[in-house]
């Protein structure tokens, strides 16, 4: 009798993720707003209309993708920044790239240096140095005299930038001599050489004292850093505040290099960039609508949900991403849109080769969006019906399917049917 009651379930249940892969495809077609035009160039937004309802009175609309290779998601995100902008009032952009090095180029931008030659060697280098990023990079130089500048900043707790190397130590030690004298001590001088080092490859390891009179200097800079309120100087650079989220990213970095990590080690980084991003949002730009360019992976509102086995699910099961401590702080006053796409080409970020988009999986969220036939399109997660509040497969990050209720991970989906590489 037990028997034939578990084989019933297991048919009532088999039933149901059939009839659930047969609605999904209508279920898309049907409300998957299409996108005219991924082209920067294109400027009748009409069709970005889907989008506006999408995002509501969101503040922070966070703009992700699958990979840092894709050409064609880099020229949608432009044209998508161009319309936040120009429609509907955005006054900032901030990258997932150095939160010292953004900060530390945008004044020179601001008063008149081109921003797409300081870029190199200090904004990540698939952004700076990929021809499909031109186009926003020659917009943002063409606001900063307008009516209403772009505003650029940035929220990467890893320092790699040239910027962090070369002129980070300098410029907080000339901030410490003008308000904390007395922190320029032993300790400040083990800090200072060590920084640049750790800055440039996570292979590098000081000795174990070492390491110990660095943390401990950390803490002493935290402790008269942190800021007693939300008052800033108009010069970053001269804000004790912007100085105190610089020594928590470089904390976080050290520990992450240094093996000090405990569980998941990009948790610490993502929950710096978090923390960087909210101080820019509370205080910095209190009251400004913010545009977030980053992978995936760090806006997703949560990765713990995600189902199977393997180590891509091991990893999500135990990956806090930056979106989640944002949604938890934010609300819906911030958007997660994730990126994806079914066919096409894109460069590794590593190797810098370029390989294909692999097929979508039957049954994905990809594959029902390849079968409308649209270019592009926007698919809200927020106002998703019973069929996509279940179980489905879908990518979050380098094409790769993996199961999850993906209106928990993002607010909506942007899908590229076929992705190019970017041009370097």
């Amino acid at each position: 009798m037990m028997k034939k009651l578990i084989i019933a379930v297991c048919c009532v249940a088999l039933s149901l993720q059939t009839q659930a892969q047969q609605a999904l495809p209508a279920y898309v077609n049907k409300h998957a707003a299409a996108i005219a035009s991924i082209d920067p160039a294109y400027t009748d937004y009409s069709d970005l209309q889907a989008l506006k309802k999408a995002i509501g009175n969101s503040r922070i609309v966070m703009l992700g993708e699958q990979t840092h290779g894709e050409g064609s998601t880099f020229l949608a995100k432009t044209r998508i920044i161009q319309y936040l902008h120009e429609q509907l009032g955005f006054d900032v952009l901030a990258f997932e790239s150095g939160f010292y090095d953004i900060n530390k180029i945008w004044p020179q931008a601001e008063q008149g240096a081109s921003f797409k030659a300081l870029v190199p060697g200090n904004l990540f280098y698939m952004y700076a140095t990929s021809e499909e990023m031109f186009p926003l990079f020659n917009y943002l130089q063409q606001q900063v005299k307008g009516a209403k500048p772009l505003a650029v900043t940035g929220f990467e707790s890893q320092h790699s930038g040239a910027k962090a190397i070369n002129e980070m130590m300098p410029d907080m030690e000339q901030f410490l001599a003008g308000h904390h004298t007395g922190l320029i001590d032993t300790g400040w001088q083990v800090f200072k050489t060590l920084c640049p080092p750790t800055f440039k490859s996570r292979d590098f390891r000081p000795d174990t004292a070492s390491m110990g009179l660095f943390f401990k200097e950390i803490a002493t800079l935290k402790a008269a850093l942190k800021p007693a309120s939300n008052k800033i100087n108009a010069d970053l650079l001269q804000d004790q505040g912007f100085w105190y989220r610089v020594v928590c990213s470089i904390e976080s970095q050290a520990i992450r290099y240094w093996g000090f990590a405990k569980g998941n080690e990009i948790n610490y980084r993502d929950l710096q960039m978090a923390d960087n991003l909210i101080w820019l949002a509370d205080t910095v730009y209190a009251g400004k609508k913010i545009i977030v360019w980053a992978h995936n992976g760090h806006i997703a509102n949560t990765m713990g949900n995600s189902e199977g086995k393997g180590a891509l699910e091991d990893f999500y099961n135990t990956f806090i991403p930056m979106g989640a401590k944002l949604k938890k702080h934010y609300g819906n006053n911030v958007y997660a849109l994730g990126f994806s796409g079914a066919a096409g080409k894109y460069m590794d970020y590593v190797s810098l080769k370029v390989v294909d988009v692999p097929a979508p999986a039957a049954g994905s969220i990809e594959a029902a969006l390849a079968g409308t036939n649209k270019a592009a399109a926007l698919l809200d997660y927020r106002t998703a019906g019973k069929i996509l509040q279940q179980n489905q497969v879908g990518c979050i990050g380098d094409f790769v399917p993996a199961t999850a209720i993906w209106p928990r991970i993002f607010d909506g989906l942007f899908f590229i049917h076929t992705s190019t590489p970017v041009t370097r």
